[in-house]
């Protein structure tokens, strides 16, 4: 016989709370994941709140660049290479 097909998991979350509380909370998931007796810090690592870094604007157009000029430096030396 055919199983049911069971209905989608709803994970209740508690509403967000203020700042002091939140990083309150955090240290204390940090602080679970370094005891050996809990999940893979795999689990943990992806609940916490990632800090987006600032990074610099140019840095994919200047490495977008370089990438460019060798790949038309490698093909100026294969042409030279092979004429």
């Amino acid at each position: 016989m055919a199983e049911a097909k069971k209905g989608v998991v709803r994970i209740p979350v508690p509403p967000r709370k203020q700042k002091a509380e939140d990083s309150a909370r955090q240290e204390a998931v940090r602080a679970e994941a370094h005891l050996p007796e809990t999940e893979s810090r795999g689990v943990h690592m992806l609940m916490t709140e990632a800090v987006q870094a600032k990074r610099d604007p140019m840095t994919v157009p200047l490495i977008g660049l370089l990438l460019a000029f060798l790949v038309i430096s490698l093909i100026v030396q294969m042409l030279i290479a092979f004429s």
